[in-house]
């Protein structure tokens, strides 16, 4: 078969078709989203023309909201085969948690230094989810992880720092991704370990920004291949 007359094969993904005028912002999304759901499968190839054909919408506006997804992390440019999802690996994944490590650490020690009452009620309403779920789940759910996200969006924001929790929700996605191809371990800990924190808090450990450390070391040990012991009850995953 000569070489101009080869197509590459569908992909087995699609994506809404976007209706209205060029809007990167909504492009963005629409592939960010197909991406962090897995949709769109690692090391994928973002072809620029099906792109332009599922969507609707203009190559430019494709174009640079692919850009965009680069700069986010999520997706690579590869010299003369063009842009790919990222499959992450094993450096970038410990580097998440580096970072989160980071700030939620200063965001905990920010805490307990407050000399006014902090209202804990989110992150109260995040474990209720966790709690719940994992009473009748033996792996943690959409609807867990998303609680999870929330619980440790809630523990930077009520630092007070916008510059930082902006920071930190930037690895949100690339978090949520992590969480739904974790290494397992007893998945009743999962909830006990954020118990944990919330008590903690609560009663203005000291000690509480290095249960927030070893509760992400965790899951970077995990993540490296160190598993933890699983138990009959089920697994579930660190965050």
């Amino acid at each position: 078969v000569p070489v101009a007359a080869r197509q590459p094969a569908a992909p087995v993904w699609s994506l809404p078709r976007f209706e209205g005028h060029s809007a990167t912002e909504t492009v963005r999304l629409i592939i960010r989203e197909a991406i962090v759901d897995g949709r769109i499968p690692p090391g994928e190839q973002l072809r620029e023309s099906r792109l332009v054909e599922m969507l609707g919408i203009s190559r430019g506006t494709v174009r640079e909201a692919v850009r965009q997804l680069v700069q986010e992390g999520l997706v690579e440019y590869r010299m003369h085969y063009g842009a790919f999802v990222k499959a992450q690996m094993l450096e970038d994944r410990l580097d998440v948690y580096v970072a989160r490590e980071a700030i939620e650490v200063w965001a905990v020690k920010t805490l307990i230094g407050k000399t006014e009452p902090v209202d804990l009620s989110a992150l109260d309403a995040a474990l209720a989810t966790m709690q719940t779920r994992e009473a009748r789940q033996k792996r943690p759910t959409e609807e867990t992880i998303a609680a999870d996200l929330r619980f440790h969006h809630e523990l930077v924001r009520l630092a007070g720092s916008e510059r930082l929790t902006r920071a930190h929700e930037t690895f949100a996605d690339e978090t949520r991704m992590l969480l739904r191809r974790h290494p397992p371990y007893p998945w009743r800990t999962y909830a006990q370990d954020h118990q944990q924190l919330v008590d903690a808090l609560r009663r203005r450990d000291p000690n509480t920004a290095e249960l927030v450390a070893q509760h992400l070391r965790l899951s970077a040990r995990l993540l490296a291949g160190n598993r933890a012991d699983n138990t009959e009850e089920g697994t579930a995953t660190a965050d």
